[in-house]
């Protein structure tokens, strides 16, 4: 009997100490930077990097201030939870019925701090002008995204237009944001015919419904071609305590602005990407070892890698090829991607700038 108590209660010693010395979240740097995972042990389990509900939506924050939370909300939809501040990038959650459902609806969002828009198809701002009338946030875009929400039920005081071509920076409580100018993807045509022409051959067709259903949700964006050369942006946002991310919501190459502004301020801690569409995974890959490079990020994310399960080219594009491709050239990196909502969090007071 006291055998069997002592084993009893050297596991349940064990279990504590395990308990006592755990971490409140996993950041997905620390398998790398034991540092990381030493400055955070013996914190409590914090609920905001766990839990599938997004701050905007009503979830908890962030306990530890130095805390950031990342939440993928399908396309290039993502939540940064920081500092008490919620910064949403790209705002497409009423997708439709041909979409997989991300789990909440616009009317839902009640809390953002600043929307950040990539470029203005309607899969990228449809919900920016309610989303922002709704909880006051500033919304930020290009001229050609915000024309379009001049058209919109939105205060034209809370909206921002930024060219990217330098000497902008948006002050926020807590962190700033440079834009700078990008180019939206531009598959070749040639690829592009004969692929969603084979794809969408084989897809079931839209029904009227469905055509209804999409056709407000496509009128809250814009087809305008200068979304390609003039109305993408890249964001670089920096968080108080010196870390960074950098948000590109479309596959395009890498423009002059991107390059001088990455010489000037050097590697961010997190790129948040958006995966090229090109078809073939050899060419997408190939782009996205331009973007790292451009980049050089401590941490990789894709965005933009789901699609609709009917309509125009539903198709899903893998990431794994394209995170092999980079970490063979950079072994270091870290990439991570997770399903809609699941959060990633990170501690900022670890980041490049400290460091250096």
């Amino acid at each position: 009997m006291n055998n069997r108590v002592a084993i009893v209660s050297l596991v349940t010693g064990a279990a504590f100490s395990c308990a006592a010395v755990a971490a409140p979240f996993n950041d997905p740097r620390s398998e790398r930077n034991e540092a990381i995972e030493k400055a955070q042990a013996g914190e409590p389990r914090d609920p905001a990097c766990y839990g599938l509900t997004l701050v905007a939506t009503g979830g908890a924050a962030p306990r530890n201030p130095g805390t950031l939370a990342v939440r993928w909300a399908g396309q290039t939809n993502f939540e940064l939870a920081y500092k008490g501040r919620v910064i949403l990038l790209d705002a497409f959650y009423d997708r439709g019925s041909i979409y997989r459902s991300i789990g909440f609806k616009a009317a839902e969002v009640k809390k953002a701090d600043a929307i950040l828009i990539g470029h203005g198809h309607f899969d990228h701002m449809s919900d920016a002008a309610s989303v922002g009338a709704r909880t006051g946030a500033t919304v930020v875009g290009a001229p050609v995204t915000t024309e379009k929400l001049a058209t919109q039920p939105i205060d034209p005081k809370q909206v921002r237009t930024v060219t990217g071509q330098g000497g902008e920076v948006l002050k926020f409580d807590g962190f700033t944001v440079e834009p700078v100018l990008a180019r939206h993807g531009q598959p070749d045509k040639h690829m592009t015919e004969v692929m969603e022409g084979a794809v969408n051959s084989i897809a079931p067709p839209l029904t009227e419904k469905q055509k209804a259903e999409l056709a407000p949700i496509r009128a809250r964006g814009t087809s305008d071609r200068r979304v390609i050369m003039e109305g993408t942006i890249v964001y670089l946002i920096t968080l108080d305590s010196g870390f960074r991310i950098i948000f590109r919501d479309s596959g395009g190459a890498v423009t002059e602005q991107e390059t001088a502004l990455m010489q000037r301020v050097g590697p961010v801690d997190l790129a948040i990407v958006a995966a090229s569409a090109e078809f073939l995974n050899s060419v997408s890959s190939q782009r996205a070892l331009e973007h790292m490079r451009a980049y050089r990020p401590d941490v990789y994310m894709p965005g933009h890698h789901d699609a609709p399960t009917t309509g125009h080219v539903p198709l899903w594009r893998a990431t794994e090829p394209s995170f092999q491709a980079m970490k063979e050239e950079n072994p270091k990196l870290v990439t991570v991607s997770r399903g809609y909502r699941e959060p990633i969090c990170f501690n900022t007071e670890f980041n490049i700038q400290r460091s250096k």
